[in-house]
């Protein structure tokens, strides 16, 4: 049986709507595996959220390791100069604490720390990024209004490889959705009509993530990363792929630009 690690800071409601999902799915046989653990970075008793979501884990009897990255988050927030050896360090009390069980794939889910290479070379650590391969970097924001700037065809999102470069890590799965059509070509039309008046910096300032044609398209993706990643479990218990440090392989072969679930995902929407 595959065994997953399952990485989360517990910092809100879709950190435990995620997890409860995911046991929900390996519980009933579709995902043909199990958590072996949850790690949490926050203690119990350091923040209400976590400890909701520790409360979660611990009721349906998966074992659950702690320790706390307060220290870490203190000097990472001073901008100290040594961050980069205090997340080793971090890192290697994680993995001596993570020794004993069997699980090599640790799935990040709602986790905020940015991890060391010395973790990313002990698990293969798999990450969510709401962009497809080769597409934009940096947070959802980020990715969603350089969608619109660039006039994008397509959208979608992609589980990769965690490195310790933001976003760089390579393609595990992904899934693609077309930005044209009935549902947004009135809201690019609206976004063209205001783009005559003022940039789309100002749009962004004075309508945020309220802007039509933006908050669709973050509603479609959205829709669609509960069944990525939990598709991509699936597919990998079932051997459909393999992970490697280097990638996606299948039948032996290494793809560099991931495994498609767009069908997968689709047909699980309906």
């Amino acid at each position: 049986m595959f065994s997953f690690g399952w990485f989360s800071s517990g910092r809100d409601q879709a950190a435990i709507d995620l997890f409860t999902a995911a046991w929900e799915h390996l519980e009933s046989g579709f995902i043909p595996g199990r958590i072996a653990y949850v790690f949490c970075d926050r203690s119990p008793g350091e923040t209400p959220a976590s400890d909701r979501f520790l409360a979660a884990a611990q009721a349906r009897k998966i074992p659950v390791v702690t320790h706390s990255s307060w220290d870490l988050r203190r000097l990472i927030k001073q901008q100290d100069p040594q961050i980069k050896t205090a997340r080793e360090a971090f890192d290697a009390q994680v993995i001596a604490l993570l020794k004993d069980f069997d699980a090599r794939v640790a799935v990040m889910a709602g986790y905020m720390l940015i991890i060391s290479p010395l973790l990313c070379r002990t698990f293969l650590c798999l990450n969510l990024h709401p962009a497809v391969p080769g597409g934009p970097k940096g947070t959802w924001q980020e990715v969603m209004w350089q969608l619109m700037a660039g006039g994008a065809r397509e959208a979608g999102a992609m589980m990769h490889l965690a490195t310790p470069e933001l976003d760089a890590g390579p393609p595990v799965t992904y899934f693609r959705f077309p930005l044209r059509g009935p549902d947004f070509d009135p809201r690019w039309a609206d976004l063209a009509r205001k783009l005559k008046k003022q940039n789309l910096a100002a749009i962004q300032a004075q309508e945020g993530e309220t802007e039509p044609l933006f908050a669709r398209i973050r509603s479609e993706e959205l829709r669609r990363e509960f069944p990525l990643i939990l598709l991509t479990l699936k597919n990998l218990a079932e051997n459909r792929f393999h992970l490697s440090p280097k990638g996606v392989e299948v039948n032996g072969h290494l793809s560099p630009t991931g495994f498609d679930l767009t069908t997968q995902v689709e047909e699980y929407l309906k």
